[in-house]
């Protein structure tokens, strides 16, 4: 090759980018196996430039073109399309059909490139950490999303690379190259055989499923929750992280994983019983409290659900769950109130399907469901110790009272305040279902409440939900939920808090749920119709239930808002076919294609900045005000310029040795100037001024006449020179 090119980091690179296009193919099905190619040519471009500002030009412009190839259009339309697809990426299994997922597809190829080029750049470089480097994300990255499915594979290939390249960037010829690649096999072939034995070298091992680029810093893929209260703040993260998938109708439920019936110690816990221990392919036992469960199943509701990334044994359904098929949970240890439990943590990727009853009673029908309560509803009635009388007991609130007065409950004095509230704002009330209903609109607008993720803790030895509702009236679901359920038992209306996820987003058929869904409501029990949703929290989602004020039809809010929903009854559309989605046709791409700029921009302002860090260099030194000062910047000026210009000058080059540089290099007469030089550093002090001042006006004529004769094309590369401007190249030239 020329001087300006070369082969060796090619070759070099060859096999860690190939290796980093296989890893990234492995994630989709089936493969576009030519754009990978390309990707894979244009990455490997880069490193035949042996000087490092054209790989930088080389570098530009393959990005551009990869950008192109991929996504079919500009390249700055096609980072706007990687940037949407890369927010679309967690809701994608892999692998995926890239003819589905186009946009997907290009980001894939694109992060393919990226990590070839890298690593292309760093054996042209000859920095075999960067080669590496590369390699390991090239690598490692598809290896998490696929669940270490081929990690071995991958991991002796990467291995394989990363020595290939080691050993062909450091031989010095063909004879030790040989010997290298050879003991390079051996170390693959026993890495491999090591592997395949299921034996590793040293106990630490890192658990690549632990590290999730889409999950933002610091997170792991899977998330895990403690579902049991706590007002002590939340903090979401700004990235989702996709935790469920559920095929379902478009038909907004939540998605509840447990619940939290018992109030103690000032918040609400997680405390259910067994009821049953057996196969994930069953009716769930049945349930006192939805007698009606198994007998109405048009009002089950079919959900498919597959786990994403949440670290959980609960089983997420719809509330009142009725049946369960999924081989895949293993034994399921079935809870009171329809809870249900693994055995082992759940993985990305199980599937079930759950079927769940889910009544969809009107706010008459509720208005006249009778407050009549069997005894299974009795635990759901109590707070700390006390057990409280249902919504029609005779004497209900002087009972509630005495309550307040009696030294065996002093734990719940603190709770009068909640008591009074509750009482006064259901005065009118003429049903549980009116006085649940007032109590939801209250905190969702009526009562000057405000969601806050990380609200002022409890003052004055206040209990929190005594605090969130009698002082700050700021919180998040779990004050909302918490301080509802507890005024609802104290009204006597069963009430327990539900813990999962809210509806999430839906697109075809399927609600794509996220970490930061995560919620808690609500659930009140309803003779005859059992255990229904209810949402206090403002603003974090919707039910297609009409009975609440939380529900997505904005009629019926409307009709519950004004208080006259006992007149309301809700006309429900039918579906009278399939429904398919409007498509709009692609945009038109009439925007400016700033890309140019940036391509065109960035190097005339790496340019101005070259030109402007000299002149800047050159102020400093000429302006000083010692006549041997000056007479230092008047030489390292006149160095730089040599220097600038191809010369090599040795660092305690005389000025007779300056003399004949400048007049070989710059083909200027130079005698004038390299005498005033020497004179006014070494003569005597009292002219040391004048030869000075002569030294830098002569400086401004030898320059001067060099521009005039210089052909533009070497002004100009002289004027861009780097190797003034390095540190430690000449030291005449500081």
């Amino acid at each position: 090759m020329s001087a300006s090119w070369t082969i060796r980091p090619v070759v070099a690179a060859v096999p860690a980018v190939g290796v980093v296009m296989v890893a990234w193919t492995m994630l989709e099905d089936p493969v576009s196996r030519w754009q990978f190619a390309v990707a894979a040519a244009l990455a490997l471009v880069p490193a035949v430039a042996r000087d490092g500002r054209w790989r930088l030009v080389l570098t530009a412009v393959v990005t551009a073109a990869a950008l192109s190839i991929v996504f079919d259009t500009w390249p700055h339309t096609a980072l706007d399309r990687a940037w949407t697809a890369l927010h679309d990426a967690p809701a994608v299994r892999a692998p995926f059909d890239p003819v589905e997922q186009p946009s997907l597809h290009g980001l894939v190829v694109l992060c393919a490139f990226a990590s070839a080029l890298a690593a292309s750049l760093g054996s042209a470089a000859r920095r075999i950490a960067l080669v590496g480097a590369g390699v390991a994300v090239g690598v490692g990255f598809p290896a998490v999303l696929l669940e270490d499915r081929h990690a071995l594979l991958l991991g002796v290939l990467a291995l394989g690379a990363f020595l290939w390249a080691s050993v062909v960037l450091s031989a010095r010829d063909l004879r030790r190259g040989l010997a290298g690649l050879g003991l390079a096999a051996v170390i693959v072939g026993g890495s491999g055989a090591v592997a395949l034995a299921g034996v590793s070298p040293g106990e630490g091992r890192v658990d690549w499923r632990g590290w999730d680029p889409f999950a933002g810093s610091g997170r792991t893929a899977d998330v895990r929750y403690v579902w049991d209260a706590s007002y002590d703040g939340i903090d979401f993260p700004a990235r989702p992280t996709v935790v469920l998938k559920v095929r379902a109708p478009k038909r907004a439920e939540y998605w509840r994983v447990s619940t939290l019936e018992t109030f103690a110690a000032d918040r609400w816990i997680e405390n259910l019983y067994p009821v049953d221990i057996g196969s994930a392919r069953r009716t769930l036992p049945a349930d006192p409290l939805v007698p009606r469960r198994d007998s109405d199943r048009g009002d089950w509701l079919k959900q498919e659900v597959t786990v994403e990334g949440i670290e959980e044994t609960r089983i997420a359904a719809a509330s009142q769950p009725a049946r369960v098929e999924g081989g895949s949970l293993g034994r399921l240890v079935y809870l009171d109130g329809g809870v249900m439990r693994a055995t082992r943590p759940l993985r990305r990727g199980t599937e079930y399907t759950v079927w769940s009853y889910a009544p969809r009673p009107t706010p008459r029908a509720l208005a006249a469901s009778p407050p009549r309560y069997p005894t299974a509803t009795d635990r759901y009635l109590e707070l700390g110790r006390a057990r409280l009388p249902g919504y029609a007991a005779a004497g209900r609130e002087a009972r509630i009272d005495r309550l307040f007065e009696d030294d065996r409950y002093q734990p719940l004095w603190s709770y009068r305040p909640l008591w009074e509230e509750a009482r006064r704002l259901t005065a009118r009330s003429r049903s549980p279902y009116e006085a649940t209903l007032v109590l939801e609109r209250w905190f969702r607008g009526r009562g000057g409440f405000r969601y806050e993720e990380n609200p002022p803790p409890a003052a004055g030895g206040n209990p929190p939900l005594v605090d969130f509702v009698e002082v700050t009236r700021a919180g998040y679901c779990q004050h909302y939920a918490g301080a509802m359920a507890v005024m609802l038992r104290l009204l006597g209306v069963p009430a327990r808090i539900a813990v999962g996820f809210t509806a999430g987003t839906w697109k075809a058929g399927v609600w794509t749920v996220t970490d930061q869904q995560a919620h808690a409501w609500v659930e009140a029990w309803f003779a005859g119709y059992g255990w229904l949703a209810f949402d206090p929290t403002p603003g974090r989602g919707t039910l297609s239930a009409v009975y609440t004020l939380a529900s997505d039809s904005a009629d019926a809010v409307r009709a519950l808002g004004t208080g006259r929903f006992l007149d309301f009854t809700p006309t429900l559309p039918q579906p009278t076919g399939p429904v398919t989605p409007a498509v709009e046709p692609p945009a038109r791409d009439t925007g400016f294609p700033w890309w140019l700029v940036v391509l065109v921009g960035l190097p005339l302002a790496a340019a101005a900045l070259v030109v402007l860090a000299k002149r800047a260099r050159r102020s400093v030194r000429l302006r000083r005000a010692d006549p041997r000062g000056l007479a230092a910047g008047v030489r390292a000026e006149l160095v730089a310029a040599l220097v600038d210009r191809g010369a090599a000058i040795t660092p305690n080059a005389t000025t007779s040795e300056l003399r004949r540089e400048v007049e070989r290099v710059l083909a200027t007469p130079a005698g004038t100037l390299t005498d005033s030089l020497a004179e006014a550093r070494y003569g005597p002090e009292a002219r040391a001024s004048v030869s000075a001042a002569r030294a830098r006006v002569e400086l401004d004529r030898v320059l001067s006449a060099v521009s005039a004769r210089e052909r533009p094309a070497d002004r100009l590369r002289a004027a861009l020179s780097l190797r003034s401007l390095r540190g430690g190249l000449t030291p005449s030239a500081r």
